[in-house]
């Protein structure tokens, strides 16, 4: 068999991962984008079966719960799966993810429509069961990335690789618009197939690391780097206790609530508040993911070349309170609202792939872990998690909200979220600063040729 040089198995490996990522995410999308499709079929008795809910605020705050017992399922997971990635091969666990996820999603979206079957018990368990499958993926993947790509512009690469998340979102919505007039059941059964077929791939075309082959016994190109991975899987106490995490697992629980609601309501707001079509409203809400492509590959090449991370992090989230406002009350000029859009995802759904992707990879390998090169999928695990956990809580709270204050007052709690974020890692942003400005007048040694983005030395 022919040897791939490293250059070209790192670029291998970065296409799979992004792409398998991508995939997780465009599934996640199949429920947000036909909320108004299935919830008008709930509601429904012309296709022989009761009316699952009495009237559509029900159905609507049902809709809520399943996104936030999702959320929870997917929480408490990602502590499991960051845990065990540690401790397997972390493609197998990526690809056991996405074949977990293609089972579920059938079953939650697809199998009720066709044989007529609609009762709550069951859509809450198989959704969770979906939402359990779904965590095998960030903190592996993250892993794999750590493994293949050292600390040299690290903002950079990772800020590019982590915008697979909105590129996922949007080809999600893509395929739901295009699917969804067939049915919306169709939605869930393409990106099922989907997300199966990238599995294998996963399986079949990377390795974990550079020295997975040697680690099976079959002699590798010599010219390839040799990672030696030393010590041992540290527990998710210890990880909490590494500095940085906690304040940056309290700044993501905000963070992420506000991204997720976003990922799950953008389009019921647009077609509830517009009264424009669901296919337009899906194709519409692909803009806030472009702002956050934008953001994440601006703020990891930026961060890179200041040295540090938390500066930019907070400058950009300052910058939401003030988009969100706007956008709030742009009112129903699509383009002006597509623009607005793309301003809130640039200052929302920047920082946060920001801070699950390079800053994971910081904090997993800064130096108070000596060396211990085995606690990258734990430490994203737990950083992740944390961000789940309180996006979950948000979930059920959006909906009573929008229902007793209206949309404008549910833009305004995610305006106080983004403040609370702010504070979590106001002090190291103080810190950085203070480095920076020495780095400056000449008193400090540069610390950050290294890329690792000043995160570790808390």
């Amino acid at each position: 068999m022919v040897q791939m040089s490293t250059s070209s198995r790192k670029a291998l490996v970065f296409v799979v991962t992004f792409v398998s990522y991508g995939l997780y995410h465009a599934s996640r999308k199949s429920l947000s984008g036909v909320k108004s499709s299935i919830k008008a079929d709930w509601l429904s008795n012309t296709s022989g079966h009761e009316p699952l809910f009495a009237n559509e605020a029900d159905a609507k705050h049902f809709l809520g719960s399943l996104d936030a017992i999702f959320m929870a399922a997917y929480a408490a997971a990602l502590f499991f799966w960051g845990w065990l990635g540690d401790r397997l091969n972390p493609k197998y666990v990526v690809a056991a993810g996405m074949i977990g996820s293609a089972i579920t999603l059938t079953l939650f979206g697809t199998i009720p429509k066709w044989l007529n079957f609609y009762h709550a018990p069951y859509y809450v368990i198989t959704y969770i069961a979906f939402g359990l499958v779904q965590a095998c993926g960030w903190p592996s993947e993250i892993a794999i990335m750590a493994n293949w790509f050292g600390k040299g512009n690290r903002g950079f690469v990772m800020g590019v690789w982590a915008a697979c998340q909105p590129v996922g979102n949007i080809f999600g919505s893509i395929f739901t618009a295009m699917v969804l007039p067939l049915g919306y059941e169709y939605t869930f059964l393409l990106n099922s197939v989907l997300i199966a077929v990238g599995a294998i791939v996963v399986v079949t075309a990377i390795d974990s690391s550079p020295n997975e082959e040697q680690e099976a016994g079959v002699e590798a190109n010599s010219n390839e780097p040799h990672h030696n991975f030393h010590g041992e899987p540290i527990s998710l106490f210890k990880a909490i206790l590494l500095p940085g995490v906690l304040a940056y697992c309290i700044c993501n629980a905000c963070l992420k609530l506000v991204n997720y609601a976003f990922f799950f309501w953008l389009p019921l707001y647009l077609t509830d508040a517009y009264h424009w079509e669901e296919s337009q409203a899906d194709q519409l809400s692909i803009w806030y993911d472009f702002g956050g492509i934008i953001g994440s590959v601006l703020g990891g090449y930026i961060t890179d070349k200041m040295g540090k991370r938390s500066p930019l992090i907070v400058a950009m989230l300052i910058c939401s309170i003030g988009s969100l406002y706007f956008y709030a009350h742009v009112g129903p000029y699509m383009f002006w609202n597509a623009l607005v859009m793309t301003t809130v995802g640039v200052t929302v759904s920047g920082p946060y792939n920001l801070i699950v992707g390079s800053i994971s990879i910081d904090l997993g390998s800064q130096p108070a872990l000596a060396g211990n090169t085995q606690a990258m999928s734990t430490v994203s695990g737990l950083l992740d998690g944390t961000g789940s956990a309180g996006s979950a809580i948000g979930q059920l709270f959006i909906p009573i909200i929008q229902d007793d204050l209206g949309w404008k007052a549910v833009f305004y709690v995610f305006m106080l979220l983004n403040g609370f974020a702010i504070l979590a890692i106001l002090k190291r942003c103080i810190i950085d600063m203070k480095s920076l400005r020495k780095l400056r007048s000449g008193e400090e040694s540069p610390l950050l040729n290294d890329g690792e983005g000043g995160e570790h030395e808390d």
